[in-house]
């Protein structure tokens, strides 16, 4: 019986130190997130990096998508009103003549890094889009909002960041 407590207590104790590693790896992997390049959709290249000193905006949405549609003009509305933050769109799985006619239906005005293998929105962890994610000056993630979002929404976030 007493054998049977010891071997109990030491896997609760693999377990737990487990648990800490994973939280560990986790936390590692959210600042590791906060770099992106690629591709724009005009063909430039676009570096997050370059985007140090200023509040960062980064939205994973795709052309064919409801919600990033119903997003959309309200994100648009928004950074139009912001031009002291930086806004990067990341289109993922799409194709790059939807992503234009996504990006002048809504008259989106910022750089929109092409993801057609969803390898970016793999890397910050995307797991449904819409997903928008908001830096602070520093490069430091300051709030995520998961789904479609409204202006107020996107307010909110951006207060956290500033």
């Amino acid at each position: 019986m007493r054998s049977r407590s010891v071997a109990i207590a030491v896997v609760i104790g693999v377990i737990a130190v487990a648990a800490v590693i994973v939280a560990a790896d986790r936390r590692q992997t959210a600042s590791q997130r906060r770099t992106l390049s690629g591709a724009t959709l005009q063909g430039a290249s676009f570096d997050l990096a370059s985007a140090r000193g200023k509040p960062v905006v980064v939205n994973f949405f795709a052309s064919w998508c409801g919600p990033c549609n119903s997003e959309a003009p309200d994100l648009a509305a928004f950074s139009k009103a912001h031009p002291e933050v930086d806004f990067v769109g990341v289109a993922v799985n799409d194709q790059r003549e939807a992503t234009q006619a996504f990006v002048n239906k809504y008259g989106l005005d910022y750089a929109i890094v092409l993801d057609e293998s969803g390898t970016i929105g793999n890397a910050w962890g995307v797991s449904g889009i819409p997903t928008t994610f908001v830096l602070d000056r520093q490069g430091a993630l300051k709030d995520t909002i998961v789904g479609a979002a409204s202006r107020d929404s996107f307010e909110a976030a951006l207060q956290k960041a500033q």
